[in-house]
This record gives structure tokens, C-alpha cells and sequence, in this order.
């Protein structure tokens, strides 16, 4: 069970199949300023849609995952362990009425009297951008807000640095170590799903890529990478999103017997908690283990050929 917290309505000139093509898709919320989602899904498991958001200082993340749905009338969505965002469409004799309800799960602490005015003008304004563009009024939201993706811009590391490297040989034509390595499904991080930001170029400057994996406390946890600098089929530098003190370079030279696939992790030693030698241990095993991965997939879709 759970207790509606905030909640606002708006009627649309609009047909509700019109309104929940909008409503009910991850573009709705790009009209709130500094938001970005994408759609993914893990087999096994309820459709997932990411959340980019522009803070002050980097990117923030969030994984929502759908907790419930009545397709094409509304659709209910697990923001945090207590809150749940539901979005709705119902017939009106003039187009549509949608609606918004943020609810805490029963159990934790409620929000007070003026955190629920907040949220419900939140809530409110964000369907009058949605009737504006159903009207007609705005352009429909299409690729990544410009606020968020400045925000996403990669900054350089500061301070001292500290990096580890592994190099493998990879036997396989060059084309094809570069379309493993910039492939997500070959990170080796162990990612439950991958892929392409949309709204971002391809093998250019600019390239989101995204991995989804469980978190420590079961939680799924989004993380992202931004190419930085790329000379096709030679060498790249991606960097963290949202973590702007690591990145990851990439160079291949051709060798007798195949590629030569160098990877170089690198960041700043202010911004790592753990020890400095328990901090290059772990990035050692994830640039072993992404290399290795590489290799593997490299060197299996050959034979497969």
C-alpha cells in the first residue's frame, strides 16, 4: 500500500491514445528541466528506464523500475525504496484528462504539508508542458536536453594520478578488435544490461554508453561513460559519467599474429576512499578483466565466422 503524497491533473485537447504516447514514454521527462531517461530491460526482470539529471556539479543517475501498468492508461514507477511516480490518461469530452501522483510507500516517514505543495505544483507543471506539446504549442522532446548534456561534458582530471595498464593480442583482423572494443557488451564489468545512450553520436566525440548492474545492497545502479577524444580504428579516451576524476584510454597497433589491444586506467588519487594500493588492485582487475573480455569476444566471433 501506499499513500498519495502529491498529486495534479490537467485536460488536453488531445485523444488519450495521443496523450499516453507522451505521458507514458521516457521523453516525458525531458520537459523537466535538467531530465533525461532512456528505456532498457534485463530479462527476468520489469521494464527499467534510466534517469540522467543535471546537477550543479556532474551528472546524477537513477535506474526506475516499473512496478506496475495499464497499457496505454497509466503506469506506476519505483523512484526509491518509499516513493513511486504514476502517471495516468483518462477520456474527457474534450480530449483527455492526465494525471500525476507521487506516493510514499506505507511504512516510511510521510512528507510534510509544504513538501507536498512543492511536489504537487512540480507535478503540475510538468503536465502543462505536456498539454503544451500535444497541443501543438511546443515541439515534441527529442534527443537530450542541451542543459544535460552540457552537464555531461567530460573535465579533466586534477590533481596527482595514479594509473594501471594490460595489453593483450588479440587474433583478429583490425576492424574487428575496434568494433569489440567499442562495443558495451565487452566492458567485462559484468553489467546486467548495456548499450548506446540515444540522443548521443556514434564512434565520435560526445558517445554515451551505459551499463546497468546490481548494486552492493541489491539495488540496480546506473553508471555511464562519455567518449572524450577517438582516432577511428587506432585509440580513444572515455570517461566516467558522473565521476569526472577516472578514464579509460584505449590503443591498438598492429603485430605479428594479430592486434596488440593496450588499455590504461587512470585517476585521481583525491577522489579514490579506499587505500592507494587497494585502489590499483581493483583497477587492475577491471582493466585485466576488460581486456581479457575483449579478447574472448574477439576471438570466439572469428571462429564463429
Amino acid at each position: 500500500m501506499a499513500d498519495v503524497s502529491a498529486a495534479s491533473s490537467c485536460q488536453v485537447s488531445a485523444n488519450p491514445e495521443m496523450a499516453w504516447s507522451l505521458l507514458g514514454s521516457a521523453e516525458i521527462w525531458s520537459l523537466r528541466h535538467g531530465h533525461f531517461a532512456f528505456d532498457a530491460a534485463v530479462p527476468g526482470r520489469p521494464p527499467l528506464r534510466c534517469l540522467l539529471l543535471a546537477l550543479k556539479r556532474g551528472v546524477g543517475r537513477l535506474v526506475l523500475t516499473q512496478s506496475s501498468e495499464q497499457p496505454g492508461i497509466a503506469a506506476t514507477w519505483a523512484l526509491a525504496d518509499s516513493l513511486e511516480l504514476t502517471f495516468s490518461v483518462r477520456p474527457h469530452r474534450r480530449g483527455a484528462v492526465m494525471a500525476a501522483a507521487l506516493s510514499r510507500v506505507a511504512g516510511h516517514v510521510a512528507a510534510t504539508r509544504e513538501q507536498q505543495e512543492r511536489m504537487s505544483q512540480m507535478l503540475g507543471k510538468w503536465l502543462i508542458r505536456a498539454s503544451m506539446v500535444l497541443e501543438g504549442h511546443s515541439p515534441w522532446p527529442a534527443g537530450m536536453p542541451a542543459e544535460v548534456r552540457r552537464a555531461c561534458v567530460p573535465r579533466p582530471l586534477v590533481g596527482a594520478t595514479d594509473s594501471v595498464s594490460a595489453s593483450v593480442l588479440i587474433a583478429a583482423p583490425l576492424d574487428a578488435v575496434w568494433e569489440a572494443v567499442w562495443s558495451p557488451t565487452s566492458s567485462g564489468d559484468g553489467a546486467l544490461a548495456c548499450g548506446h545512450i540515444p540522443g548521443t553520436p556514434v564512434q565520435e566525440p560526445g558517445e554515451m554508453q551505459y551499463f546497468i548492474s546490481p548494486g552492493p545492497d541489491g539495488h540496480l545502479v546506473l553508471k555511464a561513460v562519455i567518449v572524450r577524444e577517438v582516432d577511428p580504428q587506432h585509440s580513444a579516451i572515455v570517461q566516467g559519467l558522473g565521476s569526472p576524476h577516472q578514464e579509460s584510454s584505449y590503443l591498438l597497433t598492429a603485430e605479428t599474429g594479430g592486434i596488440q589491444l593496450e588499455m590504461t586506467s587512470r585517476w585521481a588519487r583525491a577522489s579514490v576512499r579506499d587505500e592507494p594500493e587497494l585502489a590499483r588492485e581493483r583497477q587492475a582487475e577491471f582493466v585485466w578483466s576488460a581486456t581479457a573480455s575483449c579478447k574472448a569476444a574477439t576471438e570466439r566471433s572469428q571462429r564463429d565466422l
